[in-house]
């Protein structure tokens, strides 16, 4: 697996557009085009919330039923794990996550170059409050989710490359 990543994440209120149903189904066509398929998530919301990720095949009725009821995530978090995953944290071969703060998906690198940037991007803005973005590279093993949630300095990653900001 390609330990180098790419990270377009898009920085606003990721809540206030809601078309959550939307957002989900707009993830299956990015996971599709570079042939994956969203096999696991992890939801979080008032409601509900699975602490874990769990399967698609297992809880996505019941997401889609939250969502349509009007259930509104703090964060919705989808992965393309491949069937000898260790941690969702690293061995993902694509991640989108949707919360309160940003939007981002998670490349490995030579997916990345199979992406329309421009279209993407555009698309991402559908379902944000747009302020600010950025297209960064970096390893996995540094958790780009870290480095979108700010969560940590930007020196703290020494892998960090950031290809474009917006």
């Amino acid at each position: 697996m390609d330990k180098s990543t790419i990270s377009i994440t898009l920085y606003g209120d990721g809540l206030k557009k809601q078309k959550w149903i939307e957002w989900y189904d707009y993830t299956s066509s990015v996971f599709k085009k570079l042939e994956y398929e969203r096999t696991h998530l992890a939801i979080k919301s008032e409601e509900y919330n699975t602490e874990k990720v769990v399967t698609v095949r297992r809880k996505e009725k019941q997401v889609l039923q939250l969502l349509k009821d009007g259930t509104l995530p703090e964060s919705l978090t989808l992965f393309s794990l491949p069937k000898d995953y260790r941690s969702a944290s690293f061995d993902y071969n694509i991640l989108a996550v949707r919360n309160k703060e940003y939007i981002s998906f998670i490349f490995n690198s030579q997916d990345f170059e199979k992406i329309e940037v421009n279209n993407l991007v555009w698309n991402m803005k559908q379902y944000i409050e747009f302020e600010s973005g950025e297209i960064y590279q970096m390893d996995r093993s540094e958790m780009p989710l870290i480095y979108a949630a700010k969560a940590n300095s930007v020196n703290s990653f020494k892998s960090l490359t950031v290809l474009k900001e917006f």
